[in-house]
């Protein structure tokens, strides 16, 4: 008796593509990063006062300088550990300001800490010169013969390269991996400066309490940006994702899909951008942001590059398999922007990327309207995705092609032009992406043809 064995071939599930987890969100706002900073420089300026700060003011012009040392020395700390505080990139901070104003912010707290950095100098000298016999002698002191100094004078020094290198004029002249590199050392320079405060400190060095609550404050915003900024760093380069498909999409931008295991621990929405880090000899200690062209999901994250001759052009040579690191997403232009008003996206260059991203996740009844400004057509990445997104979701596109001599409008973002592309533009919400100079543009017509700058959503350029 034979026995027959029947085998049954199950067809194996297909794997299901779902949207990455939303980034989170916040109930703060701007404002409250804003006066959660100025609280702390207030809380610290009033122990100031009332510990002899005030007094020294009034004491008399001698004594006015050595008040005057003293603030701005706290002042001159403060900013700096303020910018640290942004640096740190805290997440309930940059869902509520966005990494874009964040990042400005820190650069305008390192240009404070640099002003107050050279008044506190010249202070410190004006109240110490007539107590060690002239300039030359007060200088060597302070530069070595008094404790801690040398340590302080160095600080100071690093402090000074890093905020002249961050001038616009100077910033313009340098790679942006040099000045990173550079701005990495203010981290040395605060931290050589801080022993000086404690010795020699009119409000610190006599009062114990709160010398040490000075301390605990100093050493909690290290261990905040050690946690909250470096330890993301690290985690990306353990962690890292793969590349699993790079596809030429126009004669100088590709496109690049990164994904793998690690891609769950991701949250994330169109809109969003991340920081991109090769995992490669030379170039794995850089990082540069990329926005998302398309909506994140299980399948990958993918982003379209532009080769501008920089770190950019590095991704044309990233092949299946690469590894990278990858941080974020961040940024707080996602498609919740538009709350039910109609969608209106002015795009250029590779920034029609995270408009691409952002039409994928609108409702199918939005009506957005995309201007798009390129020379060619053949320029757009992604042109045909952005057509057959904007279609299906009954919206219209609105090209403005050529170079600008060649315009009919030297400004194609007038006041005049934009009312009449966009009717009823004041019910609209417009999210607005490309070169910095498309960027302005797009705004003030916006703001001059009587969109609220509210409505207006943008990411203001950081470097």
């Amino acid at each position: 008796m034979k026995t027959q064995i029947h085998t049954t071939h199950t067809k194996q599930p297909q794997k299901r593509t779902v949207r990455l987890a939303p980034a989170p969100r916040t109930h703060a706002i701007d404002s409250d990063v804003f006066l959660v900073l100025a609280f702390s420089v207030l809380v610290i300026t009033g122990v100031w006062a009332v510990n002899g700060g005030w007094d020294e003011v009034m004491g008399g012009f001698s004594h006015f300088w050595r008040a005057s040392a003293s603030v701005t020395g706290i002042w001159t700390s403060m900013s700096a550990l303020v910018g640290l505080i942004l640096a740190a990139r805290v997440p309930w901070m940059e869902r509520a300001l966005g990494l874009d104003r964040i990042l400005i912010w820190h650069r305008i707290a390192g240009d404070t800490m640099g002003i107050l950095l050279g008044v506190h100098v010249f202070t410190s000298l004006m109240a110490e010169m007539p107590l060690r016999g002239g300039l030359f002698n007060t200088v060597k002191d302070m530069i070595g013969r008094e404790p801690y100094m040398a340590w302080a004078s160095i600080g100071s020094l690093i402090v000074a390269i890093v905020v002249v290198s961050s001038l616009k004029a100077v910033r313009n002249q340098l790679s942006y991996e040099t000045w990173y590199l550079l701005h990495l050392s203010a981290y040395a320079g605060i931290i050589l400066s801080y022993s000086h405060q404690i010795t020699l400190g009119s409000l610190l060095s006599g009062d114990r309490l709160i010398r040490f609550l000075w301390g605990i404050f100093f050493v909690y915003v290290i261990v905040l940006v050690v946690l909250a900024r470096w330890s993301e760093v690290i985690s990306a380069m353990r962690h890292p994702l793969r590349v699993i498909k790079v596809q030429q999409e126009t004669h100088d931008t590709v496109s690049v899909v990164f994904g793998g295991p690690h891609l769950r621990k991701y949250k994330g929405e169109a809109g969003q951008f991340v920081m991109v880090r090769m995992l490669k000899r030379g170039t794995w200690w850089k990082s540069n942001p990329y926005s998302l062209s398309a909506a994140p999901t299980t399948d990958g994250i993918r982003i379209t590059v532009k080769d501008r001759g920089d770190a950019s052009a590095e991704l044309f040579n990233l092949r299946k398999g690469d590894r990278v690191a990858v941080e974020g997403p961040y940024g707080i232009a996602t498609p919740d922007i538009f709350d039910g008003a109609r969608p209106l996206f002015i795009a250029g260059g590779v920034g029609v990327t995270p408009v691409r991203a952002m039409l994928e996740s609108l409702p199918k009844n939005s009506h957005p309207l995309v201007l798009l400004r390129a020379r060619t057509v053949e320029e757009i990445p992604h042109y045909k995705e952005i057509c057959d997104l904007t279609d299906s979701r009954g919206g219209e596109i609105r090209l403005v092609l050529g170079r600008t001599a060649q315009l009919k409008s030297a400004d194609p973002f007038a006041p005049k032009i934009l009312n009449a592309l966009v009717p009823d533009l004041y019910r609209c919400v417009a999210f607005v992406c490309g070169p910095t100079s498309l960027t302005f543009a797009a705004r003030k017509g916006l703001k001059e043809a009587g969109l609220e700058a509210s409505r207006i959503h943008l990411e203001k350029p950081w470097w």
